[in-house]
């Protein structure tokens, strides 16, 4: 029987990546990690039951390009507008000052300008993966760290395309000079304008046409197509296959049909990428690893170190609360996945050598173990250097307010922080805003809101809002970790504040209350209360009924949706409660047929069984009801009658509209 090495390969790289995976997932040890350990152990250096990569690294290089593309895709130039201020400039910063601060250390180590700059590029990157997985698995994903987090990883991964494009330049010039990169600079930039406007003009259009066929082969193909043709051009013009890929997506992100190819090439994408991080793990030399551990280890411990010195050098330049630098710092303090591309392009253009290439895979490997245990600990790091630097570290934007008390203090200016305020203003209520982003303090002072820039974490910052004088704190912020240690410090400050918690899941409900919470709500708890509440009046369930409900399943801390269930006979009365007749109401509109007929000329009850026993008029009750009587436009009619006879009605005085 023929033998076919590259599916050989495959079945290879698969049946020993499973196991791995759920190994490291059982120990919180990140997906790509995993990757990266299958490609050591199964590889030329490890076990060995791969020794032609070549065939892998061909699958690998597609990889690459389907990644770039998706990403292209799932940014958007709407997108990018919407990165925030502080995200975009604090990236921007970050990337800038890691990358001249490393290539200025590796020039120091007579390491030449062109690798010194690629040192720069790669230390610069975070893993948007890893971080993306635990900010996901820790629910903070909309916390103000985490939007912060997401905004300046999406910066770096636009930023790997002019990094690869830099780097293909200056790998093929001997004489690098400043004008020799701004030239190289100039050229690639024209490239990607061309096939950008060119693109722009017949992608679109291609897109629609395909559309129309309301064909899902022909779809996909022509999406592929165009991934593949954009690539190859952008080839030819002296950048790489991947950049093409990346340009391709950003022009198809624009068209409304993106949700649907994003949908259908992430499965290309998972895998082909799975096999890229594979085929860099067997290229590293575990023998190499071991030898060298102690002088990987302290380069590892220096970047980590580096990479949160400089975020939060910049927190401070911008701003930024010492507890939300920290954090960020630490999250953005290891070597991403798109480090590993700019590593291939570096040894496609002699820029690293074999012990280089060895190196920078083992640091990137550890630090990225290392900071998942790093970040779970961040938050206690971040408390700890606060305490020790102190208030200084805390900026606000003016001194404490005068005059408050028995007051409101809102923390956190979300959707929940705005409704609030507005209510309490239009009350007359007193009340200050306390939030960490100061675009929001920015917007709230707009709207003429008392507001504090700061972090309510800090016990400086709530004695600015006037803690110990407030009646009422209400912490409306996404970051689940914030609001507890904020409680614990709000009734620390003033054991009487009534405290009121908007939380994410029930699971967070006692915890909350332990820590002194007088009353918590729990998002996932109230949609459940919306959700039943629409069920049970789909069913004309009295509103009293429904109410009890909500406040017995409220009175009992949520223990109906904890998994507990009502007795059989609550349940066999409800039963009948469906069953019994209830009352509706009607409106009359002016387009009614039903107006100034008589109610034996409309004879409701013989034709659904349902009966009105009162029309309201002018916000009064009709006296006297008999056959003769009419109704009138605006009249709300009252019937009664069993659910099934109501529906018929509804449907009957609805009909009457058309």
């Amino acid at each position: 029987m023929e033998d076919i090495p590259l599916l050989r390969d495959i079945i290879i790289l698969i049946g020993a990546s499973i196991p791995i995976i759920l190994i490291f997932h059982r120990l919180g040890i990140p997906t790509i990690v995993s990757f990266l350990t299958t490609g050591i152990i199964i590889g030329p250096h490890g076990l060995k039951l791969i020794t032609e990569i070549g065939t892998v690294e061909l699958l690998a290089q597609i990889g690459v390009v389907m990644l770039l593309f998706t990403i292209g895709l799932e940014l958007s130039f709407a997108k990018l507008r919407n990165i925030g201020r502080e995200a975009f400039i604090g990236g921007g910063l970050q990337i800038i000052f890691t990358s001249v601060i490393v290539t200025i250390i590796a020039r120091l180590l007579n390491q030449p300008l062109p690798q010194a700059i690629l040192f720069g590029f790669i230390i610069a990157q975070s893993s948007t993966a890893i971080l993306l997985k635990i900010l996901s698995d820790r629910g903070e994903i909309d916390s103000s760290y985490g939007r912060l987090l997401m905004g300046i990883l999406i910066v770096q991964d636009i930023a790997v395309v002019p990094m690869v494009i830099l780097l293909q330049y200056i790998g093929r010039v001997e004489d690098l000079t400043v004008l020799t990169v701004s030239k190289s600079i100039l050229a690639a930039g024209m490239s990607v304008v061309l096939i950008l406007v060119v693109a722009y003009l017949f992608v679109p259009r291609i897109l629609h046409e395909v559309v129309k066929l309301r064909n899902r082969e022909v779809f996909i193909i022509t999406a592929l197509f165009l991934c593949l043709s954009i690539a190859w051009l952008t080839s030819k013009a002296g950048l790489s296959l991947a950049i093409g890929a990346f340009i391709a997506g950003l022009v198809i992100s624009e068209s409304e049909f993106s949700h649907q190819i994003v949908a259908e090439f992430l499965p290309f994408r998972d895998v082909f990428s799975s096999l890229f991080f594979i085929s860099i793990g067997m290229l590293l030399e575990f023998n190499y690893f071991l030898s060298n551990l102690p002088y990987i280890l302290p380069i590892a411990f220096l970047i980590i170190l580096l990479k949160t010195f400089v975020v939060l050098g910049i927190g401070q330049l911008l701003k930024y609360p010492l507890r939300l630098a920290v954090i960020a710092g630490i999250g953005l303090s290891n070597i991403g996945e798109f480090s590993f591309v700019l590593m291939k392009v570096g040894t496609e253009y002699n820029l690293l050598n074999h012990e280089m290439y060895q190196t920078f895979i083992a640091t990137s490997i550890l630090t990225m173990l290392a900071v998942p245990l790093l970040f779970q600990k961040s938050h206690r790091i971040a408390s700890r250097l606060a305490n020790i630097v102190g208030a200084k570290a805390m900026p606000s934007l003016e001194p404490a307010p005068k005059g408050l008390s028995n007051h409101v203090i809102i923390a956190g200016y979300g959707l929940n922080g705005q409704n609030t305020a507005t209510v309490l203003k239009t009350t007359g209520i007193e009340y200050i805003i306390l939030d960490i982003n100061i675009d929001r303090i920015i917007k709230a002072k707009k709207q003429k809101h008392r507001a504090i820039f700061g972090d309510i974490t800090r016990p400086e910052i709530l004695r600015k809002a006037g803690i110990k004088k407030a009646r009422i704190i209400l912490f409306a912020v996404s970051d689940p970790i914030a609001t507890r240690m904020a409680l614990k410090i709000a009734k620390d400050l003033n054991p009487s504040i009534y405290a009121i918690v908007r939380t994410r899941y029930i699971g967070e409900v006692e915890a909350l209350y332990k820590l002194g919470a007088n009353q918590v709500i729990a998002e996932e708890f109230e949609t459940s209360v919306e959700i039943f509440s629409r069920v049970l009046g789909e069913y004309h369930v009295p509103t009293n009924i429904m109410q009890n409900q909500i406040d017995l399943i409220r009175y009992e801390g949520y223990a109906m949706l904890r998994g507990l269930s009502l007795p059989k006979e609550r349940l066999m009365e409800l039963s009948r409660l469906f069953e019994a007749s209830i009352t509706s109401t009607f409106l009359v509109t002016d387009a009614s047929p039903a107006v100034d007929k008589t109610l034996a000329e409309l004879d409701l009850r013989k034709k659904t069984g349902a009966t009105i026993i009162a029309i309201v008029r002018g916000g009064k009750t009709v006296p006297t009801l008999s056959a003769d009587t009419k109704i009138h436009a605006e009249d709300v009619l009252v019937l009664l009658g069993g659910h099934a006879e109501l529906d018929k009605a509804m449907e009957m005085l609805k009909k009457t509209l058309n």
